[in-house]
């Protein structure tokens, strides 16, 4: 166990638990020093963010800033993570963050980055987790399952004390236009869980 999330972001810096570390250029921690009431669980870093080093940057990172004001939040009111760290790629012939493309993380890789996220999620101890695509829902429920069963309604976890709120990637908008009304609609069901079961400020 780490006392706080910097000492945690320093040991998963320096992590080669899977062959992930040997193409990535940064690992992608969270972006938040302290802990927060409502943690957005994405499921890898792709190119953008394995340049830059934070998550969520580049247009994913648009479309999460636009569902945020939906919810009249912005990043600095959420703590925002990833399942897996490092940018799980493919060979790629389009060139455009080099040779490599993004794809989903493989279940070794979820495997390898285990106790990093749960280990996270202890010290960032939200209120409401937000799993966004269905790596982290099924990462923290334990099985796998599609976001399609389980979006837009809160879920209770035992294992970690707290509820959950499954949505769709947002990348799956950029991919899917047809998906934003669905989106939207779901968001505005988080608001309306957040307004009854969440009082902004870290735990």
């Amino acid at each position: 166990m780490f006392a706080n999330l910097p000492e945690l972001r320093e040991a998963v810096r320096s992590c080669r638990n899977c062959d992930l570390a040997l193409t990535r250029n940064n690992v992608v921690c969270g972006n938040r020093d302290q802990g927060c009431g409502i943690f957005l669980a994405g499921e890898a870093p792709g190119g953008d963010e394995d340049l830059t080093g934070q998550p969520f940057t580049g247009q994913a990172g648009r479309e999460l800033e636009e569902f945020l004001s939906i919810l009249n939040l912005s990043r600095q009111d959420v703590y925002i993570g990833n399942v897996v760290k490092c940018r799980p790629t493919k060979p790629s012939t389009r060139g455009r963050y080099g040779d490599y493309a993004n794809r989903k993380p493989l279940v070794k890789e979820i495997n390898a980055c285990a106790n990093w996220f749960d280990e996270e999620i202890r010290l960032v101890n939200p209120k409401i987790i937000v799993t966004l695509g269905g790596v982290p829902l099924s990462r923290i429920l334990g099985r796998t399952v599609r976001v399609g069963d389980y979006r837009g309604k809160a879920i209770f976890s035992r294992r970690y004390g707290c509820h959950l709120f499954p949505l769709f990637h947002p990348a799956s908008v950029i991919y899917d236009r047809s998906k934003k009304d669905i989106y939207v609609q779901d968001l505005v069901k988080l608001k309306e869980f957040l307004s009854v079961a969440y009082l902004p400020g870290p735990r």
